[in-house]
């Protein structure tokens, strides 16, 4: 009975060393793969990200030299206004005036350059805009740039440019 029971327990203990011995060459098979991937993919990876990082900044360099373009939006049925009522921009930079004044149908407006008694001077003029309408104009020149609405005097803005 002794016998049987040893031999019996050593298949027993055979079986459960081969089957613990074939789950640990299992688990280490898994992390040399793992390994080796990550080895492979990580350089891959790591140099797709370097180029996007490039490119990113690449963009930023360009966007900094390059011009803008800055909005100012026309609202306000009751009490019609430029806003923001005073921009800044850089020289090369554009501004773009979009007419929202969309209630109740909306009126048409335009943008005119004035000197400082409130006479246009020619700077730049604008169109008549109805709404959804735009007007962009660049400034090539460092100055204070006042505007009115022609038809809407008291509608007034200015321009810091340098």
């Amino acid at each position: 009975m002794v016998a049987i029971w040893l031999l019996f327990g050593k298949i027993e203990l055979s079986n459960f060393f081969r089957t613990s011995f074939m789950k640990t060459t299992k688990k280490v098979g898994i992390v040399l793969a793992t390994i080796v991937l990550g080895l492979v993919i990580s350089p891959a990876i790591a140099y797709g990200e370097a180029g996007e990082i490039r490119k990113s900044v690449a963009s930023i360099e360009k966007f900094s030299t390059s011009s803008a373009i800055k909005t100012v939006m026309i609202v306000g049925h009751e009490d019609p206004q430029f806003v923001p009522h005073m921009i800044h921009l850089k020289i090369g930079d554009s501004i773009r005036f979009i007419n929202q004044d969309g209630q109740d149908g909306g009126l048409a407006h335009d943008v005119i350059s004035v000197d400082e008694s409130g006479m246009p001077n020619g700077k730049f003029n604008g169109i008549i805009l109805n709404v959804g309408d735009t007007y962009t104009e660049k400034f090539t020149e460092s100055g204070i740039f006042n505007y009115i609405d022609s038809t809407y005097p008291q509608m007034q803005g200015i321009i810091v440019v340098s």
